[in-house]
Parts: structure tokens; sequence; C-alpha cells
């Protein structure tokens, strides 16, 4: 009997389970219920995959905006002085790439918080809605 293999498992669980018909209801039974759960972690993962990808693709609200110098600083290789002008091109959280005006070597990524300190760039913060509480 030891060349049976898979059969001799089979029926050995279904004698345990009470039959054949027995084992057929939990083998049913347990594929519903594996199903099932595949499919609420398959939601899950997909919700927290798109409200990952929309966090990712907010748009730059600083985008195409011109702003003004009014400190000398430095940063990345960049220096800035007191009256130059700069255009946000695009932003990914904390770094900002810039297009200095008149200045022949653009673009350049530099700091939210190097260009908060140096110009009127808005802060962290300055898009989001005040509530009163």
């Amino acid at each position: 009997m030891g060349n049976l293999g898979n059969y001799q498992r089979m029926t050995s669980l279904a004698k345990t389970l009470g039959g054949p018909k027995a084992l057929l209801f939990a083998t049913l039974g347990g594929g519903y219920v594996l199903g099932r759960a595949t499919e609420a972690g398959g939601k899950r993962a997909i919700k927290a995959w798109m409200a990952a990808l929309k966090k990712r693709n907010t748009p730059c609200e600083t985008k195409g905006q011109l702003f003004r110098v009014v400190t000398d600083g430095e940063d990345s290789g960049l220096k800035l002085g007191a009256g130059d002008e700069y255009r946000v091109l695009e932003c990914d959280a904390d770094a900002i790439l810039i297009e200095v005006v008149n200045n022949p070597d653009n673009p350049y990524f530099v700091s939210s918080e190097f260009l908060t300190t140096i110009s009127d760039f808005p802060g962290e913060g300055a898009g989001e809605v005040q509530t009163d509480d």
C-alpha cells in the first residue's frame, strides 16, 4: 500500500472527516473561506496602492509661480542674492526644481526649507486649510 501516495492520504482524510461527502464539503468550505480572505486582502492592497498613487501624483501648488529672493543664500552649489527671481518647475516632497531667471545654468534642485528662508516661497503647510476648533 506504499505506492498509493496522495490517494491513500485522501482516503485517510475522508475517513477522519466522516466520509467522502464530508471531505467534499470541507474542501468547498475551506476554498470559499480562503477565496474570500484573498479577495478582502486584495481589495485592501488595491485601496492602499491607489491612495499612495494619488498622494504621489498630487500637483505642485507653486508650479509655474515666480518668487523673489529677499536674503542672500547658498544651497547645493546655487548662490542666490537679494533681488534674484526664480520660477518653480516641479516639486516632489521637499525637493524643488527651480529655474533662476537670467541664469544660463538652469535648472537647480533645492530644498523647500532653503527657499522659505531666503525668499517669499510659502513654508510648510501653506496650502493647508485652517480650522477653528
